[in-house]
């Protein structure tokens, strides 16, 4: 019987999860293009339907809302960082306006970092 190697660690560290619901209307572009140039990479956007997140819910009594479009901005930001990425981000996704959106921010374990080769280039058009 061979001898039993150990399996290689995996490099990481505590981090959270910043979590941005925003109107279809280009900020989740903007603050993805924003994310890149502060060197964060870390970061996916996905379409989802959002029922009464950005704005009030006007329906008929025992109906649904009508959904809306929204688009949901998720981070992985080390954990002593996080704290003040969270504040700039809702700065620069203008949270703060009416219908501007919704933030939140909830720990993770472990997250592996992640870094790009070196050579690799910017990929053609908009984010």
């Amino acid at each position: 019987m061979s001898p039993v190697k150990p399996t290689p660690r995996v490099p990481g560290q505590p981090a959270k999860l910043i979590s941005c619901v925003l109107p279809d209307d280009g900020t989740e572009r903007r603050l993805l293009a924003w994310l890149r140039e502060q060197g964060i990479t870390r970061a996916e956007s996905v379409y989802c339907r959002g029922h009464s997140v950005l704005r009030e819910a006007v329906t008929r009594k025992g109906k649904l809302p009508e959904p809306s479009l929204v688009r949901m901005v998720r981070i992985v930001a080390d954990g002593d960082d996080a704290e003040a990425l969270f504040d700039r981000i809702y700065e620069q996704a203008d949270i703060h306006r009416p219908g501007g959106g919704a933030l939140f921010m909830t720990p993770l374990l472990f997250a592996t970092p992640f870094t790009l080769p070196a050579g690799v280039t910017e990929e053609p058009g908009d984010i």
